[in-house]
């Protein structure tokens, strides 16, 4: 269950778990406050931990802020592991193109407009995903001895992929950022699920099993969180 609250200034979500023990708040990376808590907890205590923490987690919410794309000329983009610079340019219609190290973004009209370059950069991405996980999804199928499953690409903003219990793997077009050898281990990491619908020992045996460097490519994707952030 899922309410809306606010306390001495700080706006959050609040989230009760049933399997939840503790009080634990996150910054998400649009700068928006998650809270989890026990349904036995009362409101009161939750929000106290809220003001307690109110410092730490203004501070947070700034630098989170600051990472966001503005979606202006010369900002830096991640595109399959490397940077490029947006480059806005007038045209007749609205278009997005990759050249060398350039985001080369056509805007029709007399000025660009962010939310039309989110959009624009969002399909760029969601395309290419597409495209990666048609060579990856079946290279790690064979690897793993299996069907190739359903998957399909989505705005998922909190999770870089995620297997469903029937089966179907779904990833972000955020995971556009990612390089080679981190895209191959997100897929890896989801199809593994398929063998073991956990993250129990034996899981993780398979991951080493396949990819012995998993945990320091699973580091360096956690690293790229906030990074990856688009617009809502």
């Amino acid at each position: 269950m899922k309410t809306e609250g606010k306390v001495d200034s700080l706006s959050y979500v609040l989230q009760r778990r049933r399997n939840s023990r503790h009080i634990t708040i996150r910054v998400l990376p649009d700068g928006s406050v998650k809270v989890s808590a026990p349904y036995g907890v009362s409101l009161a205590s939750i929000e106290r931990v809220i003001v307690n923490n109110k410092a730490k987690l203004i501070s947070t919410i700034e630098t989170q802020r600051r990472l966001l794309h503005t979606y202006q000329e010369g900002e830096t983009f991640l595109f399959a592991g490397e940077p490029l610079v947006l480059n806005l340019i007038k045209s007749e219609k609205n278009s997005i193109a990759v050249e060398g190290n350039h985001l080369l973004v056509g805007y029709a009209g007399e000025e660009p407009q962010s939310s039309v370059v989110c959009t624009l950069i969002k399909e760029l991405y969601r395309q290419q995903v597409k495209l990666r996980l048609g060579n990856w999804v079946p290279f790690w199928a064979n690897r793993l001895s299996l069907h190739i499953p359903p998957y399909g690409v989505h705005d998922a903003k909190s999770r870089w992929g995620s297997c469903s219990a029937k089966g179907r793997l779904s990833f972000s077009l955020r995971s556009q950022i990612l390089n080679d050898e981190q895209f191959s281990y997100l897929v890896l990491h989801e199809m593994a699920h398929l063998v073991h619908f956990n993250h129990s020992a034996q899981f993780h045996a398979l991951l080493k099993e396949q990819m012995p460097s998993y945990k320091e490519i699973q580091k360096s994707v956690f690293a790229l969180q906030k990074e990856s952030q688009l617009c809502p």
